[in-house]
């Protein structure tokens, strides 16, 4: 009897090897890449201070769009089943007339962030990164055409974290939040993008998001004070494509 089961285990053992070279053989799931070129719908509002003078910024999209000299938005991604890499980049120009006072507000702002990610359940990542900020203002107060002008670059970094609902097929349905500045660059930033995308293809996805970005930034005193206060927010809409 002992020797038949031996027998019996070699035999199983042999049977064995072609599906275990099999399974040794099939590549394990890589990288890929998506890349998203997007349109922003933008809300802006807040407070922006050059110098002495104190104006409030809220800006509709249909202000933005009437006022927008330059802007674009773009955003990347390279994941594998454990990290990932991502990029997002919006830069927006606009000219606005001051509430409070006579005054003319030119004023642009830009970021441009690098984040990394770290799969911990298939429906969390935490994510660590960092994001340039380039924002100006030049206010010009009437009728004495007296001109203030300041451009700020500077960087924060960033903590957050990413939640995915699982099995969806088709969708994807996600929730991203960071907090950052911690007073390196910024006092104080924050962002909230809720996303929601539909797969057409492997290749091929569409998906809108809402969007919310707070700067609490302040630098120089007197003439050269500078203090950007301002809320960005509104509704995306883009297309993905995954290589």
């Amino acid at each position: 009897m002992t020797r038949r089961m031996a027998r019996l285990a070699a035999a199983m053992f042999l049977l064995a090897l072609p599906a275990r070279a099999a399974a040794q053989n099939v590549p394990a799931e890589g990288w890929k890449f998506t890349i998203t070129p997007y349109f922003l719908f933008p809300h802006m509002s807040g407070t922006v201070t050059v110098g002495p003078v104190v104006s409030d910024l809220n800006a509709s999209p249909s202000d933005i769009f009437s006022n927008l000299q330059f802007g674009f938005m773009l955003a990347a991604e390279a994941r594998s089943p454990e990290w990932a890499i991502g990029f997002n980049s919006v830069y927006m120009d606009l000219s606005k007339d001051g509430a409070n006072l006579p005054t003319q507000l030119d004023g642009y702002q830009g970021s441009f962030e690098l984040t990394g990610f770290r799969r911990l359940m298939p429906w969390f990542e935490v994510l660590a990164g960092g994001r340039l900020n380039v924002m100006g203002a030049s206010a010009t107060l009437q009728p004495v055409g007296t001109v203030f002008n300041k451009d700020i670059v500077f960087f924060d970094p960033f903590l957050g974290a990413r939640f995915t609902v699982p099995n969806t097929g088709r969708w994807n349905i996600m929730l991203r939040g960071d907090v950052g500045g911690f007073g390196v660059g910024s006092q104080f930033t924050w962002q909230v993008r809720p996303t929601v995308a539909y797969s057409v293809s492997k290749l091929v996805s569409i998906g809108a998001a809402y969007w919310v970005f707070g700067v609490n930034y302040d630098q120089g005193s007197g003439l050269d004070y500078f203090k950007w206060d301002v809320t960005t927010f509104g509704p995306e809409l883009g297309v993905s494509f995954t290589f």
